[in-house]
This record gives structure tokens, C-alpha cells and sequence, in this order.
């Protein structure tokens, strides 16, 4: 990476301290039950699990919170989650990164969305080890009309006092079209990042968005193949959403980054040999992103943090922030020509 780049992307770290985003979208809880499994069941086939500790984390959206936490910005989640004992958990998790709470609804009628994964071999040095089975406990779906008209009721309550959004959509049903319209039509002006699993193409409006490669096959209905097939689907995309930018993730392969206007821009890959777990990198990337652009960065500088960031979340397991001294770091130890 260039001097000169470099210390433009280190300049706009400084800027995530002043940031207040909102993050609406699917509120999860992940649970890891970890253990030894060292013998195989007489009465089944199947593996036992000597259970050592119960690891929670937060997901979902709750993750892309957590990561713009990390990364210095302060943030006001807003969703949907159950009244029950793993909402409780949640809530209190994400008072304990600072986060004002009052834009989350507690349904009594729903559950908290919860990914249950039993993993071997992580009793020693603290690890998780290896996946035997995730076990997920569902919501409702979208939330009824008194649900959702009390959570647009506090987005628009809170919506003042922030300098951007992101609407974060793992398909749970929390953003609802009209929940996604009230916050588009909130922002005057404003970022609004979108992060969605199953429907890139519904949030038109939005400012930019970072999908991976399979939600944008999804969304294309293209399997992409080829570099040009990746260039002509990205464009597309981006034209169809009516969006600033559009920063395709695409694994070993780095980013692909689409602008109208401007010829597309390859980011390669900046950790390609220690990838050890995925979850939560596309969390990483929307906050990285989103807090780049509104600390004044270009698209493509905050693609370029966003790149880095993703590359030290993949080197974790499970869903882990990456934080503003982390990506300094890994920012000074980057050597790539721009």
C-alpha cells in the first residue's frame, strides 16, 4: 500500500470516534456450547459431547452493532427480539458495549432469534474447535402491526441524533418494506448502508450496499463465473438499486467495488492462507465501510479499510469485532500498490 494512501485510511480512523450510527435490522444471539467429544454413544451413533462452557456472542445485526462499537463509533441498535430469557441476554450484551437501548422492542408473543452451535475440541487455550451441529431457535417472521409500529414509533424518536444508518437484513423479518421505507425517508440526506441476506434488490433508496458473491448471484439470478460476468452483474446491480456504491465481496478473490459512472476496481485479497471462520467478516466489512464514508472517506478508501478489516475477522473464530487498533495495525503491516 502506498505511504500516502495508507496514511489517508489511517487519517479517517481518527474520524470513527464522532460517528453515531443506527443499525436497524435482525437482533440474534449466537450460543456456543463447547466441549471435548471423545467417545462415540452406546445407545446411538453418534458423537458425546463432555460439556466444558456455554460462549455467547452477539449476531446478526447485533454483531454489525459490536464491530462499530469496536471500531470507535457510538451506536443506537433498533429491532425486534422476544421477551424471554435470551433477550434478556442480548439486551444486556449490548448495554455492555455502551449501547443505548431504547430503539429495541420486546415482543412477548415472539423469541429471540438464537443460533445454538455445538462445537469439540475448544476446551484448551480457549478456542472453539470443531462445528458438530447449530441448532436455530426462529422468530415469527416479521413482527405484528403493534410490533412494528412501535419500533418506527422509536427509530423516529432516535433517528435525529445520528450521522448515518445501516439496515442489516439476515431475512428474520425485523426489516419490514415499511420499516425500510420509514428509515430511507428518516435520513434527509444522510448514509444508509445496506447489509441483506436474501434481498439486495427490495432497499431502493439506499446509499450503498456490500454484498458477497452468493447474495449477488441471488439477487442477479446469474451464477457468476468469470471476471467480466462479475464487472457486468456488479454494474447492473448497482444501477438497479439506484445506489452510490456498490462493494461486492467476493472471498479469496478480495472486492469488487462498482460506482455509476466510474470503471469497476478489483480489491485484491489482503489475508489469503489464514482464513479460519467467516461468520460475522460481512458484519465487519458494512461497519468498516459505513464508518470510512462518513469520516469523509472515498468509496474507494473505505473499500480499502473495509477489505482489511474483513481480512483480520476471518483469521477468528466465531463472530469477533475487529477494533480500531487492530485495523490500525493491520493497516500499517499492508503492502499493496493501490
Amino acid at each position: 500500500m502506498e505511504a500516502e494512501f495508507r496514511d489517508r485510511l489511517l487519517g479517517l480512523l481518527n474520524g470513527f470516534q464522532r460517528l453515531r450510527v443506527m443499525v436497524v435490522g435482525d437482533l440474534m444471539l449466537d450460543h456456543y456450547l463447547v466441549g471435548d467429544a471423545g467417545r462415540i454413544s452406546r445407545e446411538y451413533p453418534v458423537l458425546i459431547l463432555n460439556h466444558e462452557r456455554d460462549e455467547y456472542r452477539l449476531g446478526g445485526a447485533a454483531n454489525t452493532v459490536a464491530n462499530l462499537v469496536a471500531l470507535g463509533a457510538e451506536v443506537i441498535p433498533a429491532g425486534w427480539v422476544g421477551a424471554d430469557a435470551n433477550g434478556d441476554k442480548l439486551l444486556e450484551m449490548l448495554g455492555r458495549t455502551g449501547c443505548l437501548t431504547d430503539a429495541v422492542v420486546r415482543d412477548p408473543e415472539s423469541c429471540t432469534v438464537t443460533k445454538t452451535r455445538i462445537v469439540a475440541g475448544g476446551t484448551h487455550g480457549g478456542g472453539l474447535g470443531q462445528h458438530l451441529l447449530r441448532v436455530d431457535r426462529l422468530g415469527t417472521g416479521a413482527p405484528d402491526a403493534a410490533a412494528e409500529g412501535e419500533l418506527i414509533r422509536r427509530i423516529e424518536h432516535l433517528a435525529g441524533e445520528v450521522d448515518g444508518f445501516v439496515l442489516s437484513d439476515y431475512g428474520q423479518g425485523t426489516v419490514t418494506q415499511t420499516i425500510a421505507r420509514v428509515v430511507i425517508h428518516l435520513t434527509g440526506g444522510r448514509y444508509v448502508g445496506l447489509d441483506s441476506r436474501h434481498r439486495l434488490l427490495d432497499y431502493p433508496g439506499v446509499t450503498a450496499a456490500t454484498p458477497n458473491l452468493e447474495e449477488t448471484e441471488e439477487a442477479s439470478g446469474i451464477q457468476v463465473k468469470s471476471e467480466a460476468e462479475i464487472e457486468a452483474v456488479g454494474t447492473s446491480l448497482c444501477a438497479k438499486l439506484g445506489a452510490e456504491a456498490l462493494l461486492i465481496t467476493l472471498g479469496a478473490d478480495g472486492m469488487g467495488l462498482f460506482e455509476p459512472e466510474s470503471d469497476p476496481v478489483r480489491i485484491p485479497v489482503t489475508n489469503r492462507s489464514e482464513v479460519f471462520d467467516v461468520t460475522g467478516a460481512g458484519d465487519t466489512v458494512v461497519a468498516a465501510f459505513t464508518l470510512a464514508r462518513l469520516s469523509g472517506g472515498s468509496y474507494l478508501e473505505a473499500a480499502h479499510l473495509a477489505n482489511v478489516a474483513g481480512g483480520i475477522s476471518v483469521r477468528r473464530a466465531g463472530a469477533t469485532p475487529v477494533s480500531a487498533g487492530e485495523l490500525e495495525g493491520a493497516l500499517r503491516r499492508v503492502q499493496y500498490a493501490t
